[in-house]
C-alpha cells in the first residue's frame, strides 16, 4: 500500500510519498520499502507523476512505461492544458503499450473478473437462503443467483460507462470474450435445474460491471499526474485508476481533479492511505466521523421509543403517543449533521488551507512529507500492518523551475555513478 500526499498553492505542487510496496501471493504478504512512486514525466516542462497500488500494467511495469512515454513519445512536446498530457499518456497508453500486452493476458482477466462474480453469485444465494432457514437445493440455489444477478444488473445500469466504453457494445463483448466465460460457467449451464436465461443474464452483468466506472475485483493503480500546462499559470491534479484492459480498449476512470486559481488558491490531496492526512485536515478520523453520523439516527429513535415507552406506562393519551412515534427522526438528525459539516469546514479545513494558500515551496514540501511521515509513524506503533514505511521521496514542481527533486532515494551509490547525474 501507499500514502502519498499532496500540497498544492498558487506557488507550485510538492508531492510526497513512501517507498512501501506490497507482493501478495497465495500464501503470505510482502512488504518491502524500496519501490518508486513519483516520476518526472517530462524533462522540458513542469510535469510529474505519482502511483499508488499495482506497480504493473499487465505485467509491464509502471516505471518503464512513465520512462518510455517521457524520453520517447512526448520529448519537447507541450500542451496548453495539463488534462492535455494525460490524455495523451492515456493514448499512448492505447496505442503503444496494449499493443505489447499479450491477447491471452487481456482474456485471462476477463476470465478472472467472470470468476469472480460467479463465486459472489454463489456465496451470496447460499447466505440468502441460509438466513430465511432454506435447506436449499439446486432449483432455490438458482432461483437466489438469478435475483442476485438481477439486481445487480439494474445497479450497473445507473453507472456510466468509462471513456473507452463509450460505444462499447454487448454483441462485440461476447464475440470477444464468450467462449472463454462459457468455460467458467460450464458446471453451472449443465446443470439440469439452470435456468435457460441464467448464461443471458450472467453476460449482460458481467458485461455492465465491466465496462462501468467503477472497479470491482482487480486490483487498480492509481495515477496521479500533477504540474502546469503551457498556458496555465497556477498548478492542477488529476486523479484516475486504471484496471483492466481488453478487445484493444483500457478501463480506466476520472477519480478528482482540482485546478488552483485565485478563488480556489489552495489545496492538501492524500491518496491510497488518507486517514492520518484526513484527521490533520478535519480535525476528526473519517470513520470516527462517519460512526458517529451512521449511529446518530439510531441512538434518536431509541431515545424517542423510551419516550413512548415511559408515556405509555404514564397512561399518556393515544393521540400523544402517535404523534411521537410518527415523528421524522431525519428531520431532527440532519440539522445537526449540517452543524457539525459546517463546524469542521470553518474550523479546521478552512483555516488550515488559508494557511496552505500562503506557505513557500519550502513549506509545501515539509508539509506533505510530514503527513506521509505521521501515516508511517501511526502504522508502526499501532496493530495494522505497517504498509506504510521506507524512505520518504519529496518533490516540487513549479513554473518556472519545473520537476525539481527534494529528496530521492537511489538503489545505488552517488559516488559510483557520476554519469548518472551528468546525464
Amino acid at each position: 500500500m501507499t500514502a502519498i500526499v499532496g500540497t498544492l498553492n498558487r506557488r507550485g505542487i510538492a508531492i510526497a510519498a513512501d517507498s512501501a510496496a506490497t507482493y501478495s501471493t497465495s500464501a503470505t504478504n510482502k512488504i518491502i520499502n524500496n519501490a518508486n512512486k513519483i516520476f518526472e514525466l517530462s524533462k522540458k516542462h513542469p510535469i510529474g507523476i505519482a502511483i499508488y497500488n499495482n506497480l504493473d500494467f499487465h505485467g509491464i511495469p509502471w516505471e518503464i512505461i512513465f520512462k518510455t512515454y517521457r524520453d520517447i513519445h512526448l520529448k519537447e512536446r507541450s500542451f496548453p492544458k495539463l488534462k492535455e498530457y494525460a490524455e495523451d499518456f492515456w493514448e499512448y497508453l492505447h496505442n503503444v503499450i496494449l499493443t505489447k500486452v499479450r491477447i491471452e493476458d487481456q482474456k485471462g482477466q476477463i476470465a478472472y473478473f467472470a470468476h469472480r462474480l460467479k463465486e459472489e453469485a454463489i456465496s451470496t444465494a447460499k447466505k440468502n437462503l441460509e438466513s430465511k432457514n432454506i435447506d436449499y437445493d439446486s432449483i432455490s440455489l438458482f432461483s437466489e443467483i438469478m435475483s442476485f444477478l438481477t439486481k445487480l444488473s439494474e445497479d450497473y445500469k445507473l453507472h456510466r460507462r468509462t471513456s473507452e466504453f463509450n460505444s462499447y457494445k454487448i454483441s462485440q463483448f461476447l464475440d470477444y470474450a464468450s467462449e472463454i466465460i462459457d468455460s467458467i460457467l460450464l458446471d453451472l449451464t449443465q446443470d439440469s435445474a439452470c435456468p435457460e436465461v441464467f448464461r443471458e443474464t450472467f453476460l449482460s452483468t458481467l458485461f455492465l460491471i465491466i465496462t462501468a466506472d467503477t472497479i470491482v475485483y482487480l486490483s487498480q493503480t492509481g495515477l496521479i499526474f500533477w504540474g502546469y500546462g503551457e498556458e496555465e499559470l497556477f498548478p492542477s491534479y488529476y486523479h484516475y485508476e486504471v484496471s483492466l484492459a481488453f478487445d484493444n480498449k483500457i478501463k480506466y476512470v476520472e477519480l478528482s481533479n482540482y485546478e488552483v486559481s485565485n478563488q480556489k488558491n489552495a489545496c492538501v490531496a492524500p491518496f491510497a492511505q488518507t486517514d492520518v492526512a484526513n484527521t490533520v485536515v478535519r480535525g476528526i478520523d473519517q470513520k470516527l466521523r462517519d460512526t458517529i453520523n451512521n449511529n446518530l439516527q439510531i441512538a434518536f429513535e431509541d431515545f424517542r421509543n423510551n419516550i413512548v415507552d415511559i408515556l405509555f406506562k404514564a397512561n399518556a393519551p393515544e393521540t400523544l403517543l402517535n404523534a411521537l412515534r410518527n415523528m421524522d427522526i431525519s428531520n431532527q438528525v440532519t440539522p445537526f449533521i449540517g452543524f457539525i459539516n459546517e463546524y469542521i469546514q470553518n474550523n479546521y479545513i478552512n483555516k488550515l488551507l488559508n494557511t496552505v494558500a500562503f506557505l513557500s515551496k519550502e513549506d509545501l514540501a515539509d508539509m506533505a512529507e510530514s503527513l506521509v511521515r505521521m501515516t508511517c509513524l501511526k502504522r508502526h506503533i499501532t496493530t495494522d500492518e505497517e504498509s506504510v514505511g521506507g524512505p520518504v521521496d519529496v518533490a516540487v514542481i513549479t513554473k518556472g523551475d519545473g520537476f525539481i527533486w527534494i529528496k530521492r532515494k537511489h538503489y545505488f551509490n552517488r559516488e559510483l555513478n557520476p554519469h548518472y547525474f551528468e546525464r
